[in-house]
C-alpha cells in the first residue's frame, strides 16, 4: 500500500491545512532554499532568496489564523481536527476544540462532518531509526509494522513530537518504507539557519535518525454523560464530586453533525448498551470525536492563502510570483461596495475574495418548532 502524504511543515506543528511546503511551491519556491538550504542546483528564475526560520515562522501562523477565521465563518474545519470532552483534555487549553453541551436526543455536535468518535492516540513503532541521506528524496526504512493503513504512519525528529512529513509513506509486506526530500530533513538543532543557508551537500546538516509512530483514533473514548447530582443515595454520597457515565457516539447524520449519544461501554474492542449510573437522564455531554473535511479544495486552499497573505504588512519574500500575489491580495479598491465595507475580514481583496468563499461554503443548521 503506498500513499503520497501531503506535504507539512518540518519545524512547526501542521495548523493550517496548507502546509509550508506547499506554500512554497504555490509560490513557486525552491523547497531547499525555503527551508534555509543553499542547494546550487536550485534554480527557479529569480527565486532563489533562501528563507529565515522567522519567515517561516509568520507565514505559519497567518496560514492557521486564516484557516481559523474562515472555519468560525462557514461552521466546520477545512482539515480533520480532534475535538475533546473538556479543557483540561485539550493539549493547547483551547476552548475552541472543546464540546461540552447540554444532553439532548438527537444532539448537534458543536463541529459538524463528522468523521469517527474517538480520541487521538499515538503508539511507537520504531525509534531512532537511521535515515538514508545518498539519494534525494532521503529513505527511512524499510521496517516492520503491524501497522495496515499508510495514513497512520508519522515521522518525527527524534526525542520530540515535531513532525516530518514524508513525501510518500509505502506499506508492503508488513514492512513500511518512507520518502522524505532531502531539506525537509534539516535537524531540529538547525532551525534556525544562517542568512546563506546551510550547504546541501552537508549530511551534518540533517537528521541522521528519525521516529517512527503510529497516530491514530482510539474508538474507546466516545462521551460522558454528566448525571443529576441529588438522584439517589449514590450520587449523593459523592457529596461536591461529579457522577459521569460512558456513552457511545452514533452519527445519525454525521455531514450536519446531528448524533445520538446514549449510555454503553467499550470491551474486547466495541460498544455495549450499559445502564449503568444513578439517574435515568442525563444533564450535559462531554463529546470526543475527529470532524472536518478530509480533503482540502483548491477553492478553500485559495481562500486561505489569499486571506493569510492579506494579514501581512511585508511580502513574504522578494520572488516575483510571491510579490505579485501579496499585492494582488493587499489591494483595496478606490471604491468600495456596502459588501466590502461589511466584510469581516477586511477590506483587501484577498479578504473580500475569502470572505465571498466562506458565504458560499457556510453551513446553515435550523430547526423547525
Amino acid at each position: 500500500m503506498t500513499i503520497v502524504v501531503p506535504t507539512q511543515s518540518a519545524m512547526l506543528a501542521a495548523d493550517s491545512a496548507v502546509s509550508l511546503a506547499r506554500y512554497a511551491k504555490l509560490i513557486s519556491m525552491p523547497e531547499c532554499s525555503f527551508w534555509g538550504v543553499f542547494n546550487e542546483d536550485d534554480v527557479t528564475g529569480d527565486c532563489r532568496e533562501i528563507w529565515s526560520k522567522q519567515q517561516r515562522d509568520v507565514i505559519s501562523k497567518q496560514l492557521a489564523e486564516a484557516q481559523e477565521e474562515l472555519e468560525s465563518e462557514i461552521g466546520y474545519f477545512l482539515s480533520p481536527r480532534y475535538v475533546v470532552g473538556t479543557l483540561a483534555e485539550q493539549p493547547q487549553g483551547l476552548d475552541r476544540y472543546v464540546d461540552d453541551q447540554v444532553y439532548t436526543r438527537p444532539l448537534r455536535l458543536r463541529w459538524p462532518k463528522l468523521i469517527m468518535a474517538g480520541v487521538r492516540a499515538t503508539s511507537d513503532i520504531a525509534l531512532g531509526t537511521a535515515v538514508d541521506l545518498t539519494t534525494d528524496p532521503a529513505q527511512v526504512g524499510p521496517v516492520a509494522t503491524t501497522v495496515t493503513d499508510a495514513s497512520e504512519i508519522s515521522l518525527y525528529h527524534p526525542g520530540s513530537e515535531v513532525e516530518i512529513n514524508p513525501s510518500t509513506v509505502t506499506i508492503a509486506a508488513g514492512l513500511v518504507t518512507l520518502l522524505v526530500p532531502r531539506c525537509r530533513l534539516v535537524a531540529e538543532a538547525n532551525a534556525d539557519n544562517p542568512s546563506q543557508g546551510w550547504p546541501y551537500a552537508d549530511d551534518s546538516v540533517f537528521e541522521s535518525t528519525v521516529d517512527i509512530k503510529r497516530v491514530y483514533t482510539d474508538p474507546s473514548v466516545g462521551a460522558d454523560l454528566v448525571l443529576p447530582h441529588a438522584c439517589g443515595q449514590f450520587c449523593l454520597a459523592n457529596n461536591c464530586a461529579e457522577h459521569t457515565v460512558t456513552a457511545c457516539i452514533y452519527g445519525q447524520d454525521p455531514r450536519l453533525g446531528i448524533v445520538n449519544v446514549a449510555r454503553a461501554t467499550y470491551s474486547s474492542g466495541a460498544w455495549g448498551a450499559s445502564m449503568a449510573g444513578c439517574c435515568p437522564y442525563p444533564t450535559r455531554a462531554r463529546l470526543h470525536y475527529l470532524s472536518g473535511m478530509l480533503g482540502l479544495t483548491r477553492q478553500a486552499e485559495d481562500a486561505i492563502v489569499r486571506l493569510a497573505h492579506s494579514k501581512m504588512p511585508t511580502e513574504p519574500c522578494g520572488c516575483q510570483v510571491s510579490q505579485f500575489m501579496w499585492k494582488r491580495d493587499r489591494n483595496v479598491p478606490d471604491i468600495l461596495t456596502r459588501e466590502r465595507i461589511n466584510c469581516p475580514f477586511g477590506l483587501s481583496d484577498g479578504a473580500f475574495a475569502s470572505w465571498m468563499f466562506a458565504l458560499s461554503m457556510r453551513q446553515w443548521r435550523g430547526a423547525v418548532l
